[in-house]
């Protein structure tokens, strides 16, 4: 979590000079490409790799857990910028 909060430090550093409505609009964009990105995995069939991989090691699960959880942080961290600055 230590390097989630650098990012988001850097990231906060970065838009700070940006007007709020500008900088929603900054944090709508990055979760539409992180939500684009997730989609494109799951329609090109991607999945169905990754799903075999869960299945198949069952000693990934604890990475993907954490990984899952550092995805939902983002999303709910650019949420969370974009309504503060709406």
């Amino acid at each position: 979590m230590n390097t989630l909060n650098a990012i988001f430090s850097a990231y906060d550093n970065l838009i700070v000079n940006l007007s709020p409505s500008v900088q929603a609009m900054v944090s709508l964009l990055l979760l539409g490409v992180l939500v684009w990105q997730i989609y494109m995995v799951i329609k090109s069939g991607h999945w169905i790799f990754i799903a075999l991989l869960f299945i198949l090691l069952p000693g990934t699960w604890p990475a993907a857990r954490m990984i899952g959880n550092y995805v939902l942080t983002i999303i709910h961290f650019l949420i969370t910028r974009a309504q503060i600055a709406l």
